[in-house]
This record gives C-alpha cells, structure tokens and sequence, in this order.
C-alpha cells in the first residue's frame, strides 16, 4: 500500500506510538523481515484506544534500522536507551553476585584491623596518664614561683657601691695612636695623585680617592698636560698644582708629599682606578700605628723563563737590606702608604726616587710591611711612545743602584757584610 505523501513510516516499541503527539503509529507485516512484503500500513489510532500489539517478529523488524532515515535511526536509539541501560545494571549486578566471598572477607579484615588498633589505644591511655609527683613519691608540693611582675624585696637587692662604679667614657684613654686623633680641621689622610694627560681616568680615580676616608684630601700634581686634566680635577674639588713642564718620573710624589697636610699619606697613579674599598687597608695601617709604611704585596711574575729586570732588582734589593720577608715588594709600586713621622725620617726629595726611599725607611727602622695585594701589572697601561724613547726599565734599575750605593755609604764598601778572612794585600 502506498503511503500517503508527506508521512513517514517510524518504528514503534510494543505497538506504542513514537509520536504521541500526532497519534501515530507504524505496523509491518510478519514477512517485513525478509523484505517479500514491502507494503506498511499506516493507521490513525484514537487518543482513547491503545493501540494494538505486535507480534514478536513484526517487534524485530521494526527496531531494525536498515533503510530509515537519520531522523527515525535517532528516535530508534532513544527508545532503546532504557533497555540497554537496563542490561549494564543487569551485568553489573551479576558481576557483584559472582564475588561475595572476597567482599566478606575483605570486611573480616578491616573489623580485625579495627578492633586491633583500638586494643593497643586501650592499653597505652593508662600510661599516658602520669600522676603527678607529689603523689607518686609522697613527697610535698613545692610552692609555686612568684609571679615576675611582684616586686623584690629591697633587703636582698643591695646597690653596687660608688667606688666599683665604671668611670665615664669620656675619661678613658683613646685606643688609637696618637697619629689618628683629629687636630683641628686639618685631613686625616692626603691622597697624592701625579698626573700627565690622564682627562680619561683622573675623574674616577679622584671619586675612588675621596672613599678611603672621612677627613681625605686629595692632591693632583698635574705636569706637562695638555688634554686638560687639570680642569677634570678641579671639577672634582681636588687640590690641584699645576707645572707645565714633566716633572720627571716619580718627582710628582715628592712635590704633593711636601703639599700634604693629612697624618697619612696615600700615593696612587692618575692611570689605574682602584677601588675604594681595596685603599683603604693601606690608610688604616697606617693610621693605627700598624705600619709606617704599608705596601702593596706585589712582587711580579717571577715563574717565567725570563724574569724581568725590574722584578729582579727589587727581590735583590730586599735580600741586601735582610728583609727577604718582602720578597719584591718596593715603594717602586702603588698603592702604598705613609705616616707623617716616616715622611719626617725620610724627607720628601726621596721619593721621587721610590727605591731609595724604601732603603731609607728599612734602614732607619720604620715598620715596613705588606699589607694587600693589588696586581697592578695588569692596570698599568704601556704606553709604547715612551718606552722607545726612555724605557722605564733602565730607569727604576738606575734607581735601585742609587738606593744600594746609599745602603753602601752608610757602612762601608759592602753594605755591612764581612769580607770573612779574605787576605786582599796579597792579590795587589
């Protein structure tokens, strides 16, 4: 039979309507399911009468969902649903019912744990409660503390007498020497600084100077500059004197010495800017009486296969003055420091002259020590225009020899050293 156009044929579940709402309901045929009989019958079915039920094969053929369209395989599955939810809480229950004796003793097992565990809780509580001392021992209760707030009676608190009574601090003696009292607005310490067109680095240098102490002075002897360094230092509030000629090596030293006003003095270069934190165990050496004159414990490369001619002369100069202690520590070297009284000994014209200046003050028996080790092999700069001019090198070893032939003087010929039983009258 054909169907009537704009109706479509929709499974049913046990002859009932899948669409309510319209009231109808689709039947097939017994043989439906071998597709002989292609005809369905469409049939109104009446709000008060149920509609009648199928049987089960025509049931079969109609939740097979070969041949419908999108739409009825979605109502198909939703009238589904239910049985097969159904079927899963079926294989689940069964699956429970399979295994009642692991269930059982697995509960055996956890009432034992229990029971056990609040056994063992039963015994310990007895322990726990302690009675109190006094009642264990028989012995009477102590009586409690006064509280900290109750005063102490006056009679037990006796005051220390007047004359066990420290003095005032004012009347104690200072621990520092002498050297390191202030005297008026005068600088504790003078920082020297030769300068020869150093515009590049004497800004920083003069920052770094300042740091070493609270009562600093700082001095830049500027000689034969033309790139305006002067200018730089005055900038900084540095004191600055001023020669347009070059002073020579090492005299820049002498010229700030006899300027200085500080009760130490601190000699760096306008070339290499060292921290103020690494100066300043220099000036406190000094200023504590720890030192006359403290050096910076540099004594050069002396693993190379070729040792330089300088570092050579100041460990030779050490061993003639018997302190190999210094190895090849010298004035020759900055940054070292001074007092006021080795500058006294001294004289300033000798430190333009460093190694001279550093027998002098062995010799007259100044407390010469190293103090901190600065590498200024690395921050001092070649300047190659000057070495093939006037090498430096046979400048300090010209210096050494002065400062051994002083040594020489003030002895004999030999510096002090015995000539043994050597016979010369008879070599003449």
């Amino acid at each position: 039979m054909l169907q009537p156009f704009g109706t479509k044929s929709a499974p049913s579940k046990g002859g009932a309507p899948l669409f309510p709402k319209r009231g109808i309901s689709v039947s097939t045929p017994t043989g439906a399911a071998n597709r002989q009989t292609p005809e369905a019958t469409v049939t109104q079915a009446s709000p008060q009468e149920p509609a009648p039920a199928q049987p089960p094969a025509a049931a079969k053929a109609a939740v097979r969902p070969r041949g419908r369209t999108k739409r009825e395989r979605r109502v198909h599955a939703s009238a589904l649903a239910p049985k097969r939810a159904k079927t899963r809480t079926a294989a689940a229950s069964g699956i429970a019912k399979r295994q009642p004796r692991a269930a059982a003793k697995r509960r055996a097992s956890a009432e034992a744990k229990a029971l056990r565990a609040g056994s063992r809780a039963a015994k310990r509580q007895p322990a726990a409660k302690r009675q109190p001392a006094a009642k264990r021992t028989g012995r009477a209760k102590r009586p409690e503390a006064a509280p900290l707030t109750t005063p102490w009676p006056s009679a037990t608190w006796p005051e220390a007498p007047q004359a066990q009574a420290q003095p005032p601090a004012a009347s104690l003696p200072e621990a520092q020497p002498p050297e390191a009292q202030p005297l008026g607005n005068e600088p504790a310490v003078s920082v020297i600084v030769p300068v020869m067109n150093e515009r590049r680095t004497i800004g920083r240098v003069i920052d770094q100077a300042r740091r070493v102490h609270p009562q600093t002075e700082v001095i830049v002897v500027v000689n034969g500059s033309t790139d305006g360094s002067a200018a730089v230092a005055r900038g900084k509030g540095a004191r600055v004197l001023v020669y347009p000629e070059p002073l020579g090596h090492d005299v820049g030293r002498g010229v700030g010495a006899m300027a200085a006003k500080g009760r130490a003095l601190l000699f760096i270069d306008g070339d290499m800017v060292i921290p103020a934190a690494q100066l300043k165990p220099f000036v406190q050496a000094v200023l504590t009486g720890e030192a006359d004159v403290a050096l910076n414990d540099y004594s050069g490369p002396t693993s190379k296969p070729v040792v330089h001619s300088v570092v050579l002369a100041k460990h030779a100069l050490n061993a003639l003055l018997g302190r190999p202690d210094l190895q090849g520590t010298s004035m020759t070297a900055v940054p070292h420091a001074i007092s006021r009284r080795a500058l006294d000994g001294i004289g300033a014209d000798a430190l333009a002259v460093p190694p001279l200046a550093h027998v002098k003050a062995v010799r007259l028996g100044f407390a010469v020590k190293a103090v901190k080790h600065i590498n200024v092999g690395k921050l001092n700069l070649l300047r190659k225009k000057r070495e093939r001019t006037n090498p430096l090198e046979r400048l300090i070893v010209g210096d050494h020899l002065e400062a051994i032939d002083w040594l020489a003087g003030q002895s004999d010929d030999r510096g002090g050293y015995g000539d043994a039983e050597r016979k010369r009258e008879f070599a003449r």
